[in-house]
């Protein structure tokens, strides 16, 4: 994998560490939790001594942090122009933040004995949007730690060229849950028959025969399909050219469970010969 520098920003809580730790996975030399003021110093020791591309996460807590952060940046684009560098931001809702502090019993790094977890989890926030150096967004909300690491390594391997195919995410999703927050394009796929009132098949998923069969004998659901299929295949050199490293396609139905996961899986099938599909099902995912 050809060198490159990715600084991973997180609100505490939303997956920051599990993202490095998907970096050092795929061979990058890491740091984690870097004051920001140390960034170029730090890069460029470890230029000295590795030869692997760097995964560096970084510490929000100084009062300088937006100024250390955009000036470190710049001072290592002007050093090593010939190295790509990017940055990753992760964040959640605010209810999901706050309920994985309630589970884990953990300090929010920003607390103070005089302010709430909602000011801390704000104050953090609005330190890292306010940074000047664009950023991949991923939104952990609805994502699990195994998607997660799957985002970060598809991201490292985009920006190095290891595949001259775009990253297409395809997920399905129930309605009544809300649509997910990072979709690029949403599609709905209640407008199909619906298998869940036919005998036998409410239990199931779209990942089974007999539903699969059945939504096939359906003429609206080809329909369907093809129409997203060629809406986005049309789209991609749109995205292309806005510099997209990740589109993310959203299908969804009533549960999330019949439906969204057929079209979703077809349109992966669809979609093989021009992108790489990362799939998966939120409300009813497989296995890890």
């Amino acid at each position: 994998m050809p060198l490159q520098i990715i600084l991973v920003l997180g609100v505490s809580g939303a997956g920051k560490n599990v993202a490095l730790g998907a970096l050092e996975d795929v061979g990058f030399a890491i740091v984690n939790n870097l004051p920001a003021a140390l960034l170029l110093d730090t890069v460029e020791a470890m230029l000295a001594t590795h030869s692997q591309s760097l995964g560096i996460s970084i510490n929000a807590q100084s009062p300088d942090f937006v100024v250390a952060f955009n000036a470190g940046v710049d001072a290592i684009a002007l050093a090593h122009p010939d190295i790509p560098l990017r940055v990753i931001r992760i964040d959640a809702s605010e209810s999901t933040l706050l309920r994985r502090f309630a589970e884990t019993r953990r300090r929010h790094p920003f607390s103070t004995d005089t302010g709430t977890l909602h000011d801390a989890i704000a104050e953090e926030r609005g330190r890292l949007l306010r940074v000047g150096v664009p950023a991949f967004e991923i939104n952990t909300s609805a994502t699990s730690t195994h998607l997660l690491r799957q985002r970060v390594r598809l991201f490292a391997a985009e920006l190095a060229g290891d595949s001259e195919l775009p990253l297409v995410e395809i997920s399905s999703f129930a309605y009544r849950q809300g649509i997910p927050p990072d979709a690029d394009l949403v599609f709905d796929a209640r407008i199909l028959p619906n298998p869940f009132y036919e005998p036998g098949l409410a239990s199931l998923t779209g990942r089974d025969a007999p539903v699969i069969e059945y939504l096939r004998a359906q003429p609206e659901t080809d329909v369907l399909v093809t129409a997203i299929s060629n809406y986005v295949r049309a789209c991609m050199p749109g995205f292309a050219t806005d510099n997209r490293a990740r589109i993310h396609i959203a299908i969804g139905c009533t549960g999330g469970k019949h439906r969204s996961v057929y079209v979703a899986d077809a349109l992966k099938d669809a979609l093989a010969n021009v992108a790489r599909v990362l799939r998966h099902d939120r409300e009813h995912p497989l296995p890890e």
